[in-house]
C-alpha cells in the first residue's frame, strides 16, 4: 500500500477523472471520441480503475516450480519447426538450434521418417518434444510407438504433446469423426502412464488463424473440448483424462492487450469447464502453445512481420503460454536467417527483457483484468449458445461455424482493403525501393467445411500481388 505521507494527494474517482477529461474534449463526445470496441463486442475504456473491477485481482501461476536450483520463476519452451526433409540434415539443424536457444521442437512427420536417425543424439529428457502430423494420422501414431519402443524410453523422458486432435480429422476431410473418437481413445491408453506427454491438443489457432476475433477463437475451441469429453466418454475415456491429456494451442495477433487477456482468460476458462464435469485441475498444470498468428502478417512487407512475430511472441508469455511457437511467415520456405531471427525472439525476451523474472507480469493492471473479466463472460455465454444450437459438432455439420468465422474474416479484410483500418507496410507507410520485400502470393481456395489460414491483408494482396 502506499504511504499517504509519501503521496499526500487526495483520491479522484474514475467520474472526476471523466468529467476532467470531457472538459478537456471540449465540444467532442467523449463516447464516440475516446471509447473504443474491441471485437465488436467489448467496449474498451480510454482508462480504468479498481472500481471497474468485480473482484481484485490476482497473480496466475502459469506452470508449476522448476526441480531445477537456480532456475527463473517464469519458464517457457522455445519451440522450433522441423518440417519433412533429409532426415540427416534435419538432425544437424534439430541439434544445432538446441545448442543455439531452442528447447522444444515441433515434428511435422509424414509417417515415413528415421525418427531414431532424426533425434539422434537428442536428449528428450531435457527438451519438449512435439509431433504434428503432416500425413496420415495413423502411420505417424505408429511410427513414433515404434520409435519409443526401439529405444525403451521410459515415460518420464518424454515431455510435449501430439499437435492433433480428432476435430482436426472434420477439417481435413469433412467426415471420419468417429474413427479419430477411437484414434483418440488409443492414443490416451497408450500414453497413460506418459505424464508429461499430452496426446491430443486442442486447435484453437485455426479460428484465429482464418480470421476469427478472439471471443470466437475461444468458443469454438472450448466447444471442441466439450464435444470430445462427450464422445470419448462412450470410449470408456474419463473427462478427468481428457483435461490431463489435452493441450491447447492458441495463435497470437493483435490488437497486444488482448491477447494477453485471451491467453489468460482460457486458463481460467478450462479450470471452469472441468469444474463443470467434477473435474479439478490445477491451473499451472493446464499446458497452453502459443504460436505467431499467421493471420497477423502480410506477404506486402516481409521484414514488418519480424516486429509484428516479437509483440505477438511477448503477448504469448505475458499471458501465461507455457510454449512458444514463433512461426516465420513464410514458413517451411523460410531462409536459415529467417530461422534463426523466428529461434532469437525467445531468448531476447528472455535474456534482455528479462520476462522470466517474474511468474505474472500483467497481474494488476485494471484494464487487463478488466479485458479478461469480460473475454470470461462473453466465452461463458458463447458456449451456451453453441450448446442451445446443437453443440460444437452440430454447428460444424450445419456449416454455421464456418459461415460465422468468414463472415468476421471478411469484414477485417474489407476494413483493410477500404483503409477504415490501417496496417503498416500494407495500406500506410509501405515499403519502398531497397526495402520493398514481397512475398508470392497463392489464391486461398477453401471447402465448404474448410477453415484455411488467411490472412487481414488477403483482399489487399489479391489486388496488388495477384496482376504483379
Amino acid at each position: 500500500m502506499t504511504n499517504k505521507e509519501f503521496y499526500p494527494f487526495p483520491p479522484s474517482s474514475k467520474e472526476e477523472w471523466t468529467q476532467k477529461a470531457e472538459k478537456d474534449l471540449k465540444e467532442k463526445d467523449f463516447q464516440q471520441t475516446l471509447v473504443k470496441r474491441l471485437w465488436s463486442q467489448i467496449q474498451v475504456e480510454p482508462f480504468y480503475t479498481q472500481s471497474d473491477l468485480a473482484t481484485p485481482g490476482v497473480s496466475c501461476s502459469f506452470h508449476p516450480d522448476s526441480n531445477l536450483p537456480g532456475m527463473s520463476p517464469r519458464i517457457w519452451a522455445n519451440l522450433i519447426s522441423v518440417f519433412p526433409g533429409d532426415t540427416v540434415k534435419n538432425n544437424q539443424i534439430i541439434l544445432d538450434a538446441l545448442q543455439h536457444g531452442a528447447d522444444g521442437l515441433i515434428l511435422h512427420l509424414n509417417g515415413e521418417e528415421d525418427l531414431n536417425q532424426l533425434m539422434k543424439a537428442v536428449h528428450t529428457e531435457f527438451i519438449e518434444t512435439n509431433f504434428l502430423p503432416a500425413g496420415e494420422p495413423e502411420q505417424v501414431f505408429r511410427q513414433i510407438q515404434d520409435w519409443l519402443e526401439s529405444l525403451h524410453l521410459k515415460p518420464s523422458m518424454l515431455t510435449g504433446s501430439m499437435i492433433w486432435s480428432p476435430c482436426d480429422e472434420l477439417f481435413r476431410s469433412g467426415e471420419n469423426f468417429e474413427l479419430a473418437i477411437n484414434k483418440a481413445a488409443k492414443l490416451v491408453d497408450d500414453f497413460k502412464d506418459f505424464r508429461g506427454f499430452r496426446p491430443m491438443t486442442i486447435n484453437l489457432a485455426r479460428y484465429a488463424n482464418a480470421g476469427a476475433t478472439g471471443i470466437q477463437e475461444l468458443v469454438y475451441g472450448l466447444g471442441e473440448v466439450v464435444e470430445l469429453i462427450d464422445h470419448l466418454a462412450k470410449k470408456a475415456v474419463s473427462p478427468r483424462q481428457v483435461f490431463e491429456k489435452i493441450a491447447l494451442h492458441t495463435a497470437i495477433g493483435d490488437p497486444h492487450f488482448a491477447e494477453i487477456a485471451k491467453v489468460k482468460a482460457l486458463r481460467k476458462l478450462l479450470v471452469g469447464l472441468a469444474v463443470n464435469y467434477g473435474v479439478h485441475i490445477d491451473p499451472e498444470d493446464i499446458h497452453i502453445i502459443t504460436s505467431t498468428s499467421t493471420w497477423s502478417k502480410s506477404l506486402l512487407d516481409k521484414n514488418t512481420n519480424l516486429i509484428r512475430q516479437t509483440y505477438e511472441a511477448m503477448a504469448g508469455i505475458l499471458g501465461g503460454g507455457n510454449s512458444l511457437w514463433v512461426k516465420p511467415a513464410a514458413g517451411k520456405d523460410a531462409s536459415v536467417l529467417e530461422n534463426r531471427v523466428a529461434r532469437n525472439v525467445s531468448s531476447i525476451l528472455k535474456e534482455e527483457s528479462y520476462l522470466d523474472k517474474v511468474m505474472d507480469p500483467a497481474a494488476g493492471s485494471f484494464y487487463l483484468e478488466k479485458l479478461q473479466e469480460e473475454i470470461v463472460n462473453l466465452v461463458i455465454k458463447g458456449l451456451q449458445e453453441l450448446e442451445e444450437n446443437g453443440g460444437w459438432l452440430t454447428n460444424f455439420e450445419d456449416r454455421s461455424l464456418q459461415a460465422a468465422v468468414r463472415n468476421s474474416r471478411e469484414s477485417a479484410q474489407k476494413k483493410i482493403l477500404s483503409d477504415d483500418t490501417i496496417k503498416v507496410g500494407v495500406n500506410k507507410y509501405l515499403a519502398k525501393d531497397s526495402l520493398e520485400n514481397h512475398l508470392e502470393f497463392d489464391p486461398i481456395v477453401e471447402k465448404d467445411f474448410e477453415l484455411l489460414p488467411s490472412r487481414a491483408t488477403y483482399f489487399v494482396e489479391q489486388k496488388t500481388l495477384s496482376n504483379a
